[in-house]
């Protein structure tokens, strides 16, 4: 069996030596603390965790597909109990998603409604899906059309509400943002611009509105070059679009994993490395403090930026993570809770194996938990119909 985190990891620790270990901290570093990176919870079958959201003391996880299983038809959510990191008792858990009999991806963000129904983003290009605990149900809430500016099909892939209860969801296929209006329907072109592009799936990813309710801030880039932007709400256009940071990220080694392409899960770990090579950040979100975290994948670090754009602090080190029991994997998305956690979703090794296979489980799909003493930045949960 071929440790597909392990490799990968070990290519960052490579690329890494001679950086600033533990972490590589910032002017303002001494504003910022974090404590131990810990598991919180692990993720089953089909697993590859794509985004967590937090109602109360339940933290819902959905899994993304985003490397293999494509004959599988089917995504899951989980609900968790949030302090101890259980799954649970609730029937049925998981509740299953249906997808389409041959589904290259799965399901990514997810926003929560006053009533506590999850919105959840399909990277299929279905759109937007609703699914209500109460009743299990889901539905289409947003359809997100193929247009001129997508590069093959619509990707959505995280969302957020707005003040006035629009969904604005971001598209890694292609330089877009969409707008579902209040109560659901087919997603508008809301922003547009050439400066939000990336590869085939690294165009928008991260997605989150400032603490104000003001500003849009957008994740977008492949790892040399990945961009935080921000975008007036009131005045989506190209003059208003603003580079907030830019990170410049080295290139994961695959060699070991071209050298073992041949073995049991060697496809599958090698295109998970490769995976890396086009992927920059994934997941933002905002602390109350007004303090933006960032998700980047290729180098499997979190990194803190303050209100100004000014990076605080960025961790694990390489060597450190390489310690962890757990490490940092691929994390795909944020959250923040109401204890100062800062809760990322390792969506972990890749693995084509059916449940029964040598490889169809791992302890990398996870969701790992690290104190940074903040806590949610202003969320909005519409009442919608």
């Amino acid at each position: 069996m071929i440790d597909a985190s392990a490799v990968r990891i070990l290519a960052v620790v490579l690329l890494g030596i001679g950086a600033a270990s533990p972490a590589t901290a910032g002017a303002g570093s001494s504003q910022v603390s974090v404590g131990p990176i810990q598991t919180l919870a692990h993720v089953p079958y089909p697993g590859n965790p794509g985004a967590a959201t937090l109602d109360g003391n339940t933290m819902w996880v959905d899994t993304s597909a985003v490397y293999d299983r494509a004959l599988d038809g089917y995504d899951a959510v989980f609900a968790y109990d949030l302090n101890t990191g259980q799954l649970q008792s609730r029937r049925p858990n998981p509740i299953i998603v249906p997808q389409q009999p041959v589904a290259a991806m799965g399901l990514a963000g997810i926003a929560l409604d006053s009533v506590g129904r999850l919105y959840i983003a399909d990277m299929n290009g279905r759109g937007v899906l609703r699914l209500d605990p109460r009743t299990n149900a889901i539905s289409l809430y947003g359809s997100v059309p193929t247009s001129t500016s997508t590069s093959l099909t619509a990707m959505p892939t995280f969302e957020v509400f707005g003040p006035d209860g629009s969904l604005y969801v971001s598209d890694a296929s292609a330089p877009v943002i969409w707008r579902v209006p209040p109560g659901g329907g087919q997603a508008e072109v809301w922003f547009a611009d050439p400066r939000l592009a990336g590869w085939t799936t690294t165009a928008v990813d991260g997605i989150a509105i400032d603490p104000s309710g003001r500003n849009l801030y957008l994740a977008t880039g492949q790892a040399a070059n990945v961009r935080i932007y921000r975008l007036p709400l009131a005045r989506p256009d190209a003059a208003h679009l603003q580079l907030f940071h830019t990170y410049h990220l080295a290139p994961v080694l695959c060699t070991e994993n071209v050298a073992n392409v041949t073995g049991p899960n060697g496809p599958a770990a090698l295109l998970g490395c490769l995976g890396l090579n086009i992927a920059g950040a994934g997941g933002i979100v905002f602390g109350k403090s007004g303090r933006l975290y960032v998700s980047l994948i290729p180098v499997a670090q979190l990194s803190i930026l303050s209100p100004g754009g000014d990076e605080l602090l960025r961790f694990p080190g390489p060597e450190q993570n390489m310690q962890l029991d757990n490490p940092v994997n691929a994390p795909f998305n944020l959250s923040l809770d109401g204890s100062g956690r800062l809760l990322i979703v390792d969506n972990g090794d890749p693995s084509n194996d059916p449940p029964g296979g040598p490889h169809y489980d791992s302890k990398s799909w996870a969701i790992l938990a690290v104190q940074v003493h903040d806590t949610p930045g202003r969320l909005f949960k519409p009442n919608l119909p």
